[in-house]
Parts: C-alpha cells; sequence; structure tokens
C-alpha cells in the first residue's frame, strides 16, 4: 500500500483543470473582449463621422452652386435632386453616416451664416457634443 504525502497529488487527482482556474481563464478572455469591443466601436464610429463631413462637404458645394445660380439657396436639400439638372444624384437618399436625414435651414442662422446645415450625429436630438455641424467641420 502506497503512503500518501500531504502537498502532494496522485496522478488521478490532477487530471484536468479546477474551476478556480476556469473561471480565471473565462474573466481574462471576458476583459479582453470587452477591450477589443471598445476599440472595434470607436472605429465604425470615427468612420459615420468622416462619412458625413464627407457629404456635407458635397451638399454644401451644390448649396453654393445654386445660390450662384438662383441668388438664392434652395428651400428643401430635395431640390438639389428634382432639378432639371440636379447637382445630387436623385438616386442616392440625402443621408448622414447614421442613415438619418440632415437637417436643413436656407434662412441665415444666429451665428450669420447663410444657411443651416447639421447632423445630430445618429442622436434624436441637436447635441453640439456629438452633432456635426456644415459650418465647423475640421475646426476640432
Amino acid at each position: 500500500m502506497a503512503i500518501r504525502q500531504p502537498g502532494k497529488r496522485s496522478r488521478r487527482q490532477s487530471k484536468g483543470f479546477s474551476l478556480l482556474e476556469i473561471v480565471l481563464v473565462m474573466a481574462i478572455i471576458g476583459i479582453l473582449l470587452g477591450v477589443v469591443a471598445l476599440n472595434v466601436g470607436s472605429f465604425g464610429n470615427t468612420g459615420k463621422i468622416r462619412a458625413t463631413e464627407a457629404s456635407m462637404n458635397t451638399i454644401q458645394t451644390a448649396l453654393d452652386t445654386y445660390h450662384l445660380s438662383h441668388s438664392a439657396y434652395p428651400p428643401t436639400l430635395d431640390t438639389l435632386r428634382t432639378m432639371k439638372l440636379p447637382l445630387l444624384p436623385a438616386n442616392k437618399p440625402i443621408q448622414d453616416g447614421w442613415k438619418q436625414a440632415f437637417h436643413y435651414n436656407p434662412k441665415p442662422n444666429a451665428q450669420g451664416m447663410p444657411y443651416t446645415l447639421i447632423s445630430f450625429g445618429g442622436s434624436e436630438e441637436w447635441d453640439p457634443a456629438v452633432g456635426i455641424d456644415a459650418w465647423t467641420i475640421g475646426q476640432n
């Protein structure tokens, strides 16, 4: 008969992982997945911001071209698509990177700009912290 020494495990007892080891590995994997998800999520938002800024630049060019021809800004952005010679593609919706409509007002705004063109930046209402104003693109 073999005498068991304290502190040593037999081969039969040391097979597999303990519950503590499995829980620790799962916790580490969860933390790593959380970090990766946060980093990937921010890249998606950056892409939406850049797409919105590019769309705003295109719309601003179309608005300025319309203004040169008509001495006024169009009443709606859809006017730029439905003209006899459209300044924006008729088959492409005028949306920001979050697939929401831009907010346009052809009247001068409080800052003295000739019109207002903003994106709520995925929000339901205007919030300067997340929204994008066509007149402040590139000033950050």
